[in-house]
């Protein structure tokens, strides 16, 4: 029988090469995560091109509006930001099927307020769902302490577009206690006892949903009040 062996200097170049690769796989997996500036680049390509009003994202006229019931300190809701929300944009929003609004809600802790605010101010510049979304990719955990000036800064320095010295005065007006309240009052008005709160209505009717729901349960609420 013939038999190939191998010389013992293949077998050290094979070990060899075996080492540097492993040695650059685990540097590019150390400077190939999602850095902060990816984060921003890759929400302003969700949302490039897509009409956005305040807390609006989407066709003003819309034939179908999907509220979102959130607080920026709600993990449920980071958690369905991450998950869910840029399929339905890419599905229905980009597309002008549906527009979706939010209900910014700030009652978890006292950071949720500075929090809200925040958000709203972007909304100002027609940039809140920017702002919001990267505030949800990087949130903390819930009332520790996190939402500090520096961190909110961190997220508008990362929205595309968003005019940093203007928004830290928007952010400071005293008129945004009043819309956080109104957001308060109609929230209690309908229900809505936690969040996330999903509420789609259409020319059908309408459809609650409530927490970290799948994309394919708000298609299937889009579908229902068509």
């Amino acid at each position: 029988m013939n038999e190939k062996r191998f010389a013992p200097w293949m077998i050290a170049a094979v070990i060899l090469a075996a080492f540097v690769v492993a040695g650059v796989l685990v540097g590019l997996s150390q400077l190939g995560g999602t850095s902060a500036e990816d984060e921003g680049e890759e929400v302003q390509s969700l949302m490039s091109g897509i009409p956005q009003d305040g807390e609006r994202l989407g066709q003003e006229d819309a034939p179908v509006e999907i509220r979102v019931y959130e607080d920026l300190q709600c993990p449920a809701c980071a958690q369905f930001t991450r998950d869910s929300l840029s399929q339905i944009i890419e599905e229905h929003v980009e597309p002008g099927e549906a527009k979706l609004v939010s209900e910014t809600l700030a009652f978890i802790g006292p950071d949720s307020v500075p929090a809200a605010k925040a958000a709203l101010a972007a909304g100002e510049q027609n940039r809140h769902w920017q702002y919001a979304t990267l505030f949800f990719l990087n949130q903390g955990e819930e009332n520790g302490g996190y939402v500090t000036d520096e961190f909110m800064t961190n997220i508008a320095e990362q929205t595309r577009g968003l005019k940093v010295e203007q928004w830290n005065e928007s952010r400071e007006d005293d008129e945004l206690e009043s819309r956080l309240q109104e957001v308060q009052d109609t929230a209690s008005d309908n229900g809505v006892e936690s969040t996330p709160t999903i509420v789609v209505s259409g020319p059908g009717g309408e459809r609650e949903l409530v927490g970290a729901v799948p994309a394919e349960d708000v298609t299937q609420a889009i579908e229902e009040v068509e």
